[in-house]
This record gives C-alpha cells, sequence and structure tokens, in this order.
C-alpha cells in the first residue's frame, strides 16, 4: 500500500468516528458538507446540465483514490456504483453510512440533484455500494435507502 493509499485510508477511519455515532450527528453532518464543499471549490464543480453531468460533478468532487463507477443511466435515473474501501465495510453500521454519505449529498444539493445509497457495504459481505442519482426535483419515493431497508429487516 502507498503512502497515498495509507492516508487516505487512515482519513476514512478518522471521519468514521463522529459518524459512527448516532448522537454526534450534528457535528459529523457539519463536518461532511464542509468537507464536501472545500472539495467541490478545488475541484471546479459546477451545477450539472444533465445526469451524466450529476456523476461527473459527483465523481469531479469525490475523495482522493475514490472508485465511482457509472453503471447505466434509464430514464431519470442514474446508476452508479461505489468500489473505494470505506472504513465501515462489512460493520453493518448501515446508520453510520447514511450519515457518512452526507458528503455526497452536499455535493448532489449544490450540482443540482440527489443521491440514495441501496445496498451499502456497511452491510456484511458487501464489497461496494450502489447508489442512485436523479435531480433535484425528481421523485425518490420509489427508492428505499439503504440505512431504512437494514432498519425494517430487524
Amino acid at each position: 500500500m502507498s503512502i497515498t493509499q495509507r492516508v487516505v485510508a487512515f482519513a476514512r477511519k478518522v471521519v468514521a468516528w463522529p459518524n459512527r455515532r448516532p448522537w454526534l450527528q450534528f457535528l459529523s453532518d457539519r463536518l461532511m458538507r464542509s468537507m464536501a464543499r472545500v472539495a467541490m471549490r478545488r475541484a471546479g464543480a459546477k451545477p450539472a446540465q444533465d445526469l451524466e453531468g450529476l456523476f461527473e460533478q459527483w465523481q469531479r468532487s469525490s475523495p482522493a483514490l475514490a472508485d465511482y463507477r457509472l453503471k447505466q443511466i434509464e430514464g431519470d435515473t442514474v446508476y452508479a456504483e461505489i468500489h473505494s474501501q470505506c472504513a465501515l465495510r462489512g460493520s453493518g453500521d448501515v446508520g453510520a453510512c447514511y450519515r457518512m454519505m452526507e458528503y455526497d449529498r452536499e455535493i448532489m444539493r449544490k450540482v443540482g440533484g440527489q443521491l440514495v445509497v441501496l445496498p451499502s457495504q456497511a452491510s456484511p459481505g458487501r464489497t461496494f455500494c450502489q447508489v442512485v442519482l436523479r435531480n433535484a426535483s425528481a421523485s425518490m419515493a420509489d427508492l428505499t435507502p439503504a440505512h431504512k431497508r437494514e432498519a425494517c429487516s430487524r
């Protein structure tokens, strides 16, 4: 593992810490939104013009060594995957995943979209997350986010 990979892995663990504590959600939300805004400024992110642009702006503003993959665009929906190793992988703490993804939701809000994690790599046995991106005006009512799906199955 390179020094950059080690630094990124350490940073992900540090950021995961407040997100694993629901009572710190106010702090974790502020942290994740601030980090997203800094990343967007550094990346020169701007409002997306179309669905493919949502993915491109999200990917552009992603953390170092992120591995985001566009799977398909169908109708009003972008299907993508996150293959970067998350500090929450296999932890079973899908609630922490939801809080940590505030980073990504903030990016989507700023570029004119919204994001939902369907299966999360925080779930045991999963090695990547599946996400859906849509324009801000589109309904997400037909989707059940991972943190709600996991809560229902318990």
